[in-house]
């Protein structure tokens, strides 16, 4: 199976109102987990959202097209299962993957500045067309594929190649062993660069790691 992980931005003037609530502080986030489309036109979603909970609501409650929703109880992250009816860009959005055979694979993740990522499973040769068909003032860009495995991942993680080599020479070496058996200086001459820069590589690699881990989990 050959999976995508794609990247979106979408620009003020086509961003979901609720997306735009995630700009008002680090301590807020929201990954979609599910949704389904029903025959009445309603977009049907189930989310994790990490935020002020009351603000959070009181800001869905002032979306006309939000028909109704529940949340599970308890201090933020909550769940969040909603219904709202479609139009605008978010069903424009929608309708590019509507005709073709991908499955997204959950999370689906919002980030601040109106991001969004997710992962696909499907047939290449579909991708240009779906994503052609992405409205125009959303920038796209594909930063992943490759085979499917399977198996959860960490949602959001953004690495650039270098940082993905590092990693996997790092491992190679030893140098997550324990105790550990490879240093920089062997993940340095794997990747071809001084030790200084491997540190960088794996120290950069590291905290986007674990920011993600922190922030899904806590």
């Amino acid at each position: 199976m050959r999976y995508v992980h794609v990247d979106f931005e979408f620009p003020p003037g086509v961003r979901h109102p609720m997306h735009d609530f995630l700009d008002g502080g680090d301590d807020r986030r929201s990954e979609l987990v599910t949704w389904r489309r029903l025959p009445d036109e309603t977009l049907a979603t189930l989310f994790r959202v990490a935020a002020p909970r009351e603000r959070y609501l009181d800001r869905l409650r002032d979306i006309a097209a939000i028909e109704r929703f529940e949340t599970s109880p308890g201090e933020p992250p909550f769940y969040l299962k909603a219904y709202e009816r479609l139009g605008g860009p978010t069903e424009t959005f929608l309708d590019a993957f509507v005709d073709t055979e991908f499955l997204s694979v959950p999370p689906v993740v919002f980030r601040p500045a109106g991001r969004l990522s997710f992962g696909l499973v499907g047939p290449p040769e579909q991708l240009r067309d779906a994503l052609a068909a992405v409205p125009d003032r959303i920038t796209v860009e594909v930063d992943r594929i490759g085979s499917y495995g399977g198996g959860r991942r960490l949602a959001g993680v953004r690495l650039t190649e270098r940082q993905r080599e590092a990693l996997r020479a790092a491992n190679r070496v030893g140098y997550y062993e324990v105790p550990r058996t490879g240093s920089v200086e062997d993940v340095a001459a794997a990747i071809d660069c001084s030790p200084s820069t491997a540190g960088a590589h794996l120290r950069k690699a590291e905290a986007a790691l674990v920011d993600a881990f922190v922030g899904r989990w806590e």
